[in-house]
């Protein structure tokens, strides 16, 4: 694979046209050069699974590995430090690391957990026992945020849109009832926090050649476990749609509450605070693909908000 059909893949991403992603484009081939020269890459295939620049698997000599970049929102410096701190356990394994030019050499995994695992229950399943091994890295390595941070930056997201209207005005429940929760979660937030992952779904759990998952990607701020707990079931969209098409809202509130309850239980955690962080997170990630130009995941992600906020 050619360098320029990677810059190629990165020009069609849907946000390549909006005014931050200027000074990111325009760098990439050039930070693409080096990475290749720093390392004697051989390029084999570029994946765009994400929302960022493209991620590369690569050879260098006889060794497989993969390119990660640093891109807009993304700090790469930090990813590599979680997972360097957590040696392979839970977490992909750091090959090397040049911050200057903004590329991570990591082992190569294979392909997500999205796809070798359509089941969203059985997702979740394997983003649970890999949390439970990701909270056991010390708190040095965290980014060190203030106890209410996290809900007040996705309570600025949901209160900003509001505020600006547009679109918001079909999901009003759903706009309220995030509001709502991510206030009570600012003014109450949890004592006890740990190196959360910061965004556990399935596209970001990559399945290891000798078995296993690993994640990739970490925020690595520190929060309460609670908040990881939210972000993996915010994903469980599909099965949403399928009660709510056969059975109606309620069916659907209950279904979610039990699955709360389940992983809540598994992880000896607080199912209500478990269930705000799944709703604001559903929100407002909702907001952030619809900034980023995914329109119609975006709609996706709200209306299964919508689903759910009248519980």
């Amino acid at each position: 694979m050619e360098q320029s059909d990677v810059v190629a893949l990165a020009l069609a991403r849907p946000w390549a046209d909006q005014d931050w992603a200027a000074p990111l484009l325009e760098t990439f081939p050039r930070t693409l050069a080096q990475t290749v020269h720093r390392w004697g890459l051989v390029i084999e295939r570029a994946h765009t699974d994400g929302v960022g620049l493209p991620v590369l698997e690569v050879r260098r000599g006889s060794e497989r590995a993969a390119v990660k970049f640093d891109d807009a929102g993304t700090d790469l410096t930090q990813q590599v430090r979680v997972m360097t701190a957590a040696g392979g356990r839970g977490y992909c394994r750091v090959l090397d690391h040049d911050p200057q030019i903004g590329a991570a050499l990591l082992e190569r995994l294979g392909p997500s957990l999205a796809r070798t695992t359509p089941d969203g229950l059985a997702q979740v399943d394997v983003l649970v026992r890999l949390l439970e091994a990701a909270w056991e890295l010390p708190t040095e390595v965290a980014q060190a945020e203030q106890p209410s941070e996290k809900a007040s930056q996705l309570l600025a997201i949901v209160e900003t849109e509001v505020a600006e209207g547009g679109w918001v005005q079909r999901h009003t429940s759903a706009f309220d009832r995030a509001g709502r929760l991510a206030r009570a979660l600012v003014a109450d937030p949890h004592p006890e926090r740990v190196v959360v992952h910061g965004d556990a779904h399935s596209l970001n759990a990559l399945q290891r050649p000798g078995g296993g998952y690993a994640f990739i990607d970490p925020d690595g701020f520190l929060c309460e476990r609670d908040y990881d707990a939210g972000v993996v079931l915010r994903d469980l969209m599909t099965e949403l749609e399928a009660i709510a098409g056969a059975d109606g809202g309620a069916a659907v509130r209950n279904w979610h509450r039990r699955q709360v309850a389940s992983v809540s239980a598994r992880l000896r955690l607080e199912p209500d605070r478990v269930d705000a962080w799944a709703f604001v997170e559903r929100v407002s990630t909702g907001v952030w693909l619809h900034r980023l130009g995914y329109r119609e995941e975006a709609e996706r992600w709200l209306r299964s908000a919508d689903l759910l906020a009248p519980g």
